[in-house]
């Protein structure tokens, strides 16, 4: 395999092209990206042969015309060019992982669906909960009818106040305008994994949220719109002064300074987005949301999305007909408590060191898998990742319209 990444970030150098490279015979020989510094420090980790580095993707595809020099690629550029490079890269017959959401304009998500079926080359989007040993054994514990017919979920995605300040307030996800609503971008995972877990299709969401904490009438009297200039820099919970050298910002901290290094952070704090203040920022998405979503086989699910948490994780609450399943990825512990039983079966799973709880890992090993020609490896393809972006655009509509939204009736809508 000849690997080309577009979109040499968090995720496309860091999470996948480092994961593919463990492959004996899996190469990654180009980048694409807009940041000269962050190309030069992906040629020199990778070895990747400098006419085969481009800041420009048109100037990638030009290259391939020539001679094509990659027979699969990453996607993991910012969410609203995904569209236009990822039909560009249809046409070359490449296998393609496609970071998540798809697009955040459903017409686009429905076109790229489509046009990747009619291609017939793997094609997965980035739903690593689907692969997370996690998920996994809760859907094995579910189809095994260990608390009967699922009745009701409580599922929480719990993003962390540092995790949201980061990525959410200053960083490429704070404005729905030029990246996606957070519901989009954020839990698209989650709404998949409720289809997962369920085995059903939605019919109607409810939403509510809104931006209610990360904006300037809350900034606190006499604070400075940069951290580093701010009187409440050594005390201020969301202070940036410190955050990218320790724990858990320094996992962060090539996204901010390419660098690494303490010149070029602090250069970056006082001239970049990570250095704001949290509440003089040009955010604009949701920092709470709760969703009420139905589905076809009378389960009902509430599903709550918030930036005010202490820990990243998920948890939930699957309740059944003859039982109860509690579960959080944070500790790694899934309970299952069946009706008039005196005992809960606990399970502690174990993952590797990938991201998402080893769900990293898993998808990449799913997607060598799949162009290796094993299919049934691929749990999120392009038919199954629609429905997911649709609940988010759904839900959207909901929020902003203040109304219930027929999912089909949506769907219909768009044509």
């Amino acid at each position: 395999m000849k690997v080309g990444v577009i979109g040499a970030g968090h995720r496309g150098r860091n999470a996948y092209a480092r994961l593919l490279r463990s492959y004996e015979d899996v190469e990654i020989v180009s980048f694409v990206d807009t940041d000269i510094k962050r190309l030069e420090s992906c040629k020199e980790e990778f070895g990747v042969e400098k006419e085969f580095i481009f800041d420009i993707a048109d100037d990638f595809f030009k290259r391939m015309d020539e001679n094509k020099f990659v027979d699969t690629l990453i996607i993991a550029t910012p969410d609203r060019d995904h569209y236009d490079i990822c039909m560009k890269a249809l046409d070359y017959g490449l296998n393609i992982l496609l970071e998540k959401p798809i697009s955040p304009i459903p017409e686009e998500v429905a076109k790229i669906a489509k046009k990747a079926k009619d291609k017939g080359k793997v094609f997965m989007i980035c739903h690593v909960l689907r692969y997370s040993p996690f998920f996994v054994k809760i859907k094995e514990i579910l189809d095994s009818g260990a608390i009967g017919k699922i009745m009701s979920i409580n599922h929480n995605e719990n993003i962390g106040y540092y995790h949201f300040a980061h990525s959410f307030v200053r960083g490429n996800w704070r404005n729905e305008d030029i990246s996606s609503p957070l519901v989009l971008q954020k839990s698209c995972h989650d709404m998949d994994i409720l289809l997962y877990l369920t085995g059903a299709n939605p019919v109607t969401v409810s939403s509510f949220g809104k931006l209610s904490y990360f904006k300037e009438e809350n900034q606190p009297v006499g604070a400075s719109d940069r951290c580093l200039d701010c009187k409440y820099q050594d005390t201020c919970i969301y202070s940036a002064k410190d955050f990218y050298k320790g724990n858990p910002g320094s996992q962060w901290r090539h996204m901010v300074d390419v660098t690494m290094t303490d010149s070029g952070l602090e250069n970056a704090l006082r001239e970049g987005p990570y250095g704001r203040c949290v509440y003089k920022c040009d955010n604009n998405v949701c920092d709470h949301q709760a969703i009420s979503i139905e589905f076809d086989n009378d389960i009902e699910v509430v599903f709550n999305l918030t930036a005010f948490s202490n820990n990243v994780h998920r948890d939930l609450k699957i309740q059944g007909t003859e039982g109860e399943l509690i579960a959080d990825d944070h500790t790694m512990k899934i309970s299952v408590k069946r009706f008039n039983e005196y005992k809960s079966a606990v399970y502690d799973v174990i993952t590797n060191s990938s991201g998402h709880g080893g769900a990293d890992y898993g998808i990449i090993d799913a997607f060598v898998k799949a162009i290796r020609g094993d299919g049934a490896e691929v749990k999120t393809g392009a038919n199954e990742s629609v429905m997911s972006h649709m609940m988010c655009f759904a839900s959207e509509v909901s929020r902003k319209e203040g109304r219930e939204v027929k999912i089909v009736g949506y769907i219909k809508e768009l044509n």
